[in-house]
């Protein structure tokens, strides 16, 4: 048996930021923000023979602000069986419209969509988000038209932390290739909050 196989070694960044808010209080904004992706709907779409136009439509409709969820991950029941007390969720958020672009310069992409989204709970009780760089991500790939796929989701994560009321870091305003990354040891980055009651 013989087959090709590659090996791409990149440096992924990670982004964690506490958003200063109590953890449930927090991941009730954040699940409003992005809505639940309604399987059922979008079958009843596709099976009406409204094509990519009633998807797109679908689309519009629900994810407001820019992502909808397709998945929930929630261990925190089952952790706290065995004496853990703070909570997490894993989520999965897309938008479908948009990472059709990506899948159409390479399926395998989709190995990062949807995105993997956490918000966890940290020691004094604040919700913390975190996620990879979308644009680091579709770097691994090595096609310039997924750099454009991977730098549109990092601007839609920049729109949903501004609506959520945290700091949006610089890095979700670039791509990977805007700057030399080298592997190094990681940091923290100070950003300043934006003015509460703001969006």
């Amino acid at each position: 048996m013989s087959g090709t196989v590659t090996i791409r070694p990149r440096v992924v960044r990670h982004v964690s930021i506490d958003s200063e808010q109590p953890y449930a209080a927090f991941r009730a904004a954040y699940e409003t923000a992005v809505p639940a992706f309604d399987r059922l709907e979008a079958v009843g779409v596709v099976r009406s023979g409204a094509g990519w136009s009633g998807i797109t439509a679908l689309s519009d409709a629900t994810a407001g602000n820019g992502l909808v969820n397709v998945f929930t991950f929630d261990p925190s029941p089952l952790m706290k069986l065995n004496g853990s007390t703070r909570q997490g969720v894993t989520y999965l958020a897309a938008n479908i419209i948009r990472a059709e672009r990506g899948f159409r310069v390479d399926p395998a992409c989709f190995l990062y969509i949807p995105l993997r989204i956490m918000i966890a709970e940290t020691g004094q009780g604040t919700g913390q988000i975190s996620f990879d760089l979308p644009a680091d991500l579709m770097a691994a790939f090595g096609y310039p038209d997924l750099d454009d796929v991977g730098a549109g989701a990092n601007k839609t994560l920049a729109g949903l932390l501004k609506h959520l009321g945290v700091p949006v870091p610089a890095e979700l305003h670039g791509t990977a290739t805007d700057t030399e990354i080298s592997a190094g040891p990681s940091h923290e980055q100070a950003v300043p909050s934006p003015a509460r009651g703001t969006r």
